[in-house]
């Protein structure tokens, strides 16, 4: 029996495979990216719906007691954050990490819950989602302590509450929002702030953070407003004060006159 005429073509060449190996290579890194962003939009989707469900248990928290829930304290004991408040009505506790953003927890985010002491103390808390209990507020500093430089004219701190009829514009106030998550040089993992922060984490006096993690969504915050919709707003928006100091504050009004010095702003221009 004799070979076929052509059987020495049966095989690539080295130049074929090396050919087919850089073609391969070329459509991996074109579809990486690609991968990459639908895979970034899917856990934004997810945090939106999060910040929807939110957003529900709220309303039907303001519809029963006709106020805001406090940033912190919750009128204790027993000390509870707003999510805390929000519990009764949203059907995953907020330390459970399917009510938190994803992006939050595939960067390393920390969610963390240590109420204080009875006779008081030291708590630790880190959640993905925080809450504008302060409104647009800066510092004053008289030595080495900072004082709000006016009343707070958020959503209510502490154990403050506000009344509903207070919002002068709900479809435009921030209510909650992806937290700006920070690492401290002596502990792993990115820990989430559970209040709006519009300045700097803390002052300049009071530096204690080794860094600040990057937006969350494409430089972007997800974030809730005080009538129930949710919408991305961009780093250089949100954190600059001429443009959005008035969706800090209940009477939809920006009071620079409460603004830190511009060299606490996050953004410059």
């Amino acid at each position: 029996m004799t070979e076929p005429a052509n059987s020495e073509y049966n095989g690539f060449t080295l130049v074929e495979l090396l050919v087919v190996i850089v073609v391969i290579s070329i459509l991996a890194a074109l579809l990486l990216p690609v991968v990459g962003r639908a895979k970034e939009q899917a856990r934004s989707v997810s945090c939106k719906n999060h910040l929807h469900q939110i957003g529900l248990a709220m309303q039907m928290y303001v519809a029963d007691h006709n106020i805001y829930p406090s940033g912190m304290g919750g009128g204790g004991p027993p000390f509870k954050t707003w999510p805390d408040q929000l519990a009764p009505y949203n059907p995953i506790n907020w330390t459970n990490l399917a009510w938190h953003c994803p992006t939050y927890l595939a960067e390393g985010g920390m969610v963390r819950w240590q109420p204080p002491p009875a006779n008081g103390g030291e708590f630790k808390v880190s959640s993905s989602y925080a809450y504008n209990g302060h409104g647009m507020w800066g510092y004053e500093f008289h030595g080495s302590n900072g004082f709000a430089k006016e009343p707070w004219l958020g959503l209510g701190d502490l154990k403050r509450t506000v009344h509903e009829n207070r919002i002068v514009a709900p479809s435009e106030m921030y209510a909650v929002g992806d937290t700006r998550p920070v690492q401290y040089a002596s502990d792993p993992g990115l820990y989430g702030m559970i209040e709006m922060k519009p300045w700097q984490i803390f002052p300049s006096v009071l530096r204690a953070v080794d860094n600040e993690a990057k937006p969350p969504h494409s430089q972007a915050y997800n974030l809730l407003f005080a009538d129930g919709h949710v919408s991305p707003v961009k780093r250089k928006d949100y954190l600059y004060p001429p443009r959005t100091a008035q969706f800090w504050n209940r009477d939809h009004e920006p009071h620079p006159e409460r603004w830190s010095p511009t060299n606490e702003w996050v953004i410059q221009n």
